[in-house]
């Protein structure tokens, strides 16, 4: 600076402590008074402080797995069958749990289950297409009777007896 004058820091700390000193024995109280008619502030909300995971599933078919081990989640999916049909249902859903015992050839076990699968998704809609169900429960019957008839040459008695009832009962189960 000119004129050989010089910033005492020494004296500038001093006196910022002794003001700080002074003010946390005395602090200075002002009052003040916001105007919020301008701020929009957010709804109230609730803060809750979880000290460990937390999971938020929101949905009717979620699934969670915890954990590094080996998970196995199924969901039953319960459908109303349409009124009248649900005979049919019930036969068509037996034929899919005893497919095996037919002894169907794998091609024609295929060829079956996607047929009872295609009825059974048709009798669960409010009005059921009755073209869709015929047109299945045709190629079912038609992959099934020559067990019915012993034509083929692995069929038992018992085989060639259940595929006989199977068409008996698709038969009466849709009219």
């Amino acid at each position: 600076m000119s004129g050989g004058s010089k910033i005492n820091k020494q004296a500038i700390r001093k006196l910022t402590r002794d003001l700080e000193r002074e003010f946390a024995k005395n602090p200075v109280k002002i009052p003040l008074e916001g105007d919020t008619s301008g701020v929009l502030r957010p709804p109230t909300s609730t803060v809750n402080n979880y000290h460990g995971p937390v999971v938020t599933v929101n949905g009717g078919h979620a699934q969670i797995a915890w954990g590094n081990d080996t998970a196995d989640q199924t969901q039953r999916q319960v459908e109303l069958v349409a009124p009248g049909y649900e005979e049919l249902a019930r036969v068509v859903t037996k034929l899919l749990a005893d497919i095996g015992e037919l002894k169907l050839a794998g091609d024609e076990a295929a060829e079956a289950r996607s047929n009872a699968e295609a009825i059974l998704n048709e009798v669960v809609k409010d009005e059921p297409n009755r073209s869709v169900i015929r047109r299945g429960l045709t190629m079912i019957k038609g992959l099934v009777a020559p067990l019915a008839a012993g034509v083929r040459g692995a069929v038992t008695a018992e085989s060639s007896e259940a595929a006989r009832n199977l068409i008996d009962a698709l038969g009466e189960a849709f009219q």
